[in-house]
């Protein structure tokens, strides 16, 4: 008897505890993943500043990849995996972001990255400039 209380609040608590902790658990993969997405771009721009050359940000679903401009064209100087592997997924309106080697932006002149996972969604901006925001 006592068994089967313990065991019926064990299952009440878990019942209501379970969808808190699944909020939880996204908004935790969403601010990951940004985070990875807002280094990434400070690393492409601060690649070409301090080589005075062009560097290149490529945001995929699988992967985030910085390539920098060379004799033989694009290098591939760092790669990390993408939002996928935290089952966020991706929504970005230039998947290239290219830096001069000022710093400022090639291409065009804003990038929108929107990451969401359940009800939990970042999205962040790249200006001309390279300034990055996250909403």
């Amino acid at each position: 008897m006592e068994l089967a209380i313990v065991l019926a609040i064990v299952g009440l608590t878990t019942a209501f505890g379970l969808p808190g902790w699944r909020m939880f658990l996204d908004r935790i993969a969403v601010e990951r993943t940004a985070s990875e997405v807002t280094t990434a771009l400070a690393i492409a721009r601060n690649a070409a500043v301090l080589r005075a050359t062009r560097a290149r940000l490529t945001i995929a679903a699988d992967s985030l990849r910085v390539d920098e401009w060379g004799e033989d064209g694009w290098m591939t100087v760092w790669r990390w995996p993408g939002p996928d592997w935290q089952a966020v997924s991706l929504s970005v309106s230039n998947s290239s972001v290219i830096f001069g080697p000022t710093g400022v932006g090639w291409g065009t002149a804003n990038t929108a990255v929107v990451l969401r996972r359940g009800t939990k969604t970042a999205k962040i901006t790249t200006s001309r400039v390279g300034r990055v925001k996250r909403w």
